[in-house]
C-alpha cells in the first residue's frame, strides 16, 4: 500500500451535493487502461450547502472532511489533493469558432499555436473558465480532422469548448475544502462527469443529452463527437419533489422521502386507485397518525413536478437549435433517475430514446455506488484518470506528438 501511496495515477475526487457530500479514490488498472479500481469509497449527509451555494462553511467543510475520512480509512492511505464537482451556480458551456489563414498553403505547427492563441469573445461577468478542450478542426471545404499538420488548406478553423463556473461559488467551496486541510487540483462540471461514466462510446460520439437529476439542481449536457457541447442547470430536483409529498399529504419531510423511494412514481396505473398506503401524518392536533392514502393521490402530486423539470430541460435545449435527428438519445442520471417509470415519461414527453444511466468502467466499485445517484462521483474518477493518460502519453511522445502535448499543456495553462 505504501507503493500505492506514491503512485502518480491514484485519484481522489468529491462530489459535492445538496443530499450528499461523496468520496472516491481510484487507480487505474496496469493491466487495463479502460478499467479503473476502486481503492476507497465514503459519503456524509450535506449540511451547510443549498442550490450548489456555501450557506454555512463549517458545517459544509464538516461534510467534506466526514466523507474523505471515510474513504481514507477503506482505501488504507492518506489523501492531501482532491478533483472537485460544480453544480452550483450555474455552470455553462460555450462552443467558440476561431479562424486563421494559412500562408504557404500547408498547415505548420506555428499556425496551430496561432489559432490557440485567438480570443474573440468578452469576458462574462462573475464567471470563470474552468476547463477547454479542441472539438475539431475544420479545412476549407469544411472537412473535419483531428490533426490537420501537414494537410494543405487556405484557411484552418477550430471549435473550441469552454465551460465556466461562477467565481463566488468556486472560491465557496475551495474556502471549505481547504479548511480540510485539502486542496482542490481541478473542476468538472456535473453534467460532464455524469457523461463520461454513464455514456458508451457510440453514445458519445453520436450524441446524446445528459440529464442529472440532483437533489437541489438537475444538470443538463450536450455531448457530441465526444465531447460536451452545451451544459447548463435548473435549480429544480428531487428535493422539490419530497416538498410536494409534504405538502401535499401532510407528513414530515424525512417520512415524504421515504415514501417517494419505496411506493413513488411518475406514471399512474388503472389499479394504484386502489392501493392504500400507510401514511403518517401530522393531525391537528399534532400528533403523528396513519391514515389510508390512495398510491394514485401520491403520484398526482410526484408527476407533475418531474413533467415541469423536464419542461424547464427542454427550454434549455432549445437554445441549442439542435435538429431533430443530430441527437436521438437521452441519459438519466443522479438520484431522481431511481424514481419509478421516469424514464417512460421522459420517453413520451421528449419523443426520444431514454435510458437510466449507471456507472460503466469500474472495478471493485461499492454496490451502493452502481446507481444512477453516484453518475457524477464516478465519472469524476473516469475524467481524471483520462486526463491524465493523455498527458502521460504527451510526455512519453516525440516529434509532432510530442509538439501536440506542449500545445496541450499550454493550452491548460492560460485559457
Amino acid at each position: 500500500m505504501n507503493n500505492m501511496n506514491k503512485s502518480k495515477n491514484i485519484f481522489t475526487v468529491i462530489d459535492i451535493g445538496n443530499s450528499k457530500v461523496s468520496c472516491l479514490i481510484g487507480t487505474s488498472v496496469k493491466t487495463n487502461d479502460v478499467q479503473i479500481k476502486t481503492l476507497g469509497f465514503g459519503q456524509h449527509a450535506s449540511l451547510g450547502i443549498c442550490n450548489g451555494h456555501v450557506t454555512d462553511m463549517k458545517e459544509i467543510a464538516n461534510s467534506i472532511a466526514r466523507a474523505v475520512e471515510s474513504a481514507e480509512i477503506m482505501a488504507g492511505l492518506p489523501i492531501n489533493n482532491v478533483i472537485c464537482s460544480l453544480s452550483g451556480g450555474r455552470p455553462i458551456t460555450k462552443i467558440m469558432r476561431n479562424e486563421v489563414k494559412i500562408e504557404n498553403g500547408r498547415v505548420e505547427k506555428n499556425d496551430i499555436d496561432k489559432i490557440l492563441k485567438v480570443k474573440n469573445f468578452a469576458p462574462i461577468d462573475n464567471y470563470e473558465l474552468i476547463s477547454s478542450s479542441v472539438i475539431k478542426y475544420y479545412l476549407d471545404n469544411n472537412t473535419s480532422v483531428n490533426n490537420p499538420i501537414g494537410i494543405f488548406t487556405d484557411t484552418l478553423r477550430v471549435e473550441i469548448s469552454y465551460t465556466y463556473g461562477q467565481k463566488s461559488t468556486i472560491k465557496n467551496i475551495i474556502s471549505a475544502v481547504n479548511l480540510c486541510h485539502l486542496s482542490i487540483e481541478k473542476f468538472f462540471i456535473c453534467s460532464e462527469a455524469s457523461g463520461i461514466s454513464t455514456m458508451t462510446q457510440d453514445e458519445k460520439n453520436n450524441g446524446a443529452v445528459v440529464i442529472d437529476l440532483g437533489a437541489n439542481i438537475t444538470s443538463v449536457g450536450v455531448f457530441l463527437n465526444n465531447k460536451i457541447i452545451f451544459s447548463d442547470s435548473i435549480p429544480v430536483g428531487g428535493l422539490h419533489i419530497t416538498s410536494d409529498i409534504v405538502r401535499g399529504l401532510g407528513t414530515k419531510s424525512e417520512d415524504a422521502e421515504k415514501i417517494k423511494i419505496l411506493h413513488g412514481s411518475t406514471l399512474a396505473k388503472e389499479t394504484d386507485e386502489y392501493i392504500n398506503l400507510d401514511i403518517p401524518i401530522i393531525s391537528d392536533q399534532g400528533e403523528i397518525v396513519n391514515q389510508k392514502v390512495p398510491k394514485s393521490m401520491l403520484i398526482a402530486i410526484i408527476k407533475p413536478r418531474v413533467e415541469e423539470i423536464f419542461e424547464l430541460v427542454q427550454e434549455r435545449l432549445v437554445q441549442l437549435k439542435l435538429k431533430p435527428n443530430n441527437i436521438n438519445k437521452i441519459i438519466l442520471c443522479g438520484g431522481g433517475a431511481n424514481l419509478n417509470n421516469i424514464r417512460d415519461l421522459a420517453a413520451n414527453l421528449f419523443k426520444s430514446n431514454v435510458r437510466i444511466g449507471r456507472p460503466i468502467g469500474l472495478i471493485d466499485l461499492p454496490e451502493i455506488a452502481q446507481t444512477p445517484t453516484f453518475a457524477c462521483l464516478t465519472g469524476l474518477l473516469i475524467k481524471s484518470l483520462e486526463k491524465e493518460k493523455v498527458l502521460n502519453q504527451r510526455g512519453f511522445n516525440t516529434g509532432i506528438f510530442n509538439y501536440f502535448g506542449k500545445i496541450g499543456n499550454w493550452f491548460d495553462q492560460n485559457l
